[in-house]
């Protein structure tokens, strides 16, 4: 549901369009949403960023953690969600 808070782990799915605020190298794997090969760090500079998708603190439903582990509080889920 929006607004709780999601814990992630090396190799697990992202389950919701989410905010990380807490992370540990983790990096994120977007494949399913973009066709990109390339993992993303999740970086918590908090810079302004131009739309959702150039944030470099969030992570999407249907992508994956690949490495490192992070917590956030989530703010889409199902159709609401990039990938729904």
């Amino acid at each position: 549901m929006p607004g709780d808070v999601v814990a992630i782990e090396a190799g697990g799915p992202v389950p919701c369009d989410m905010v990380i605020f807490k992370s540990s190298k983790m990096k994120v794997n977007n494949a399913s949403l973009n066709g990109e090969q390339e993992d993303i760090e999740i970086d918590l500079a908090l810079e302004p960023a131009v739309n959702i998708f150039e944030a470099k603190n969030v992570a999407f439903f249907g992508s994956r953690c690949v490495t490192g582990n992070g917590v956030g509080i989530c703010f889409r889920t199902g159709d609401a969600t990039v990938f729904g």
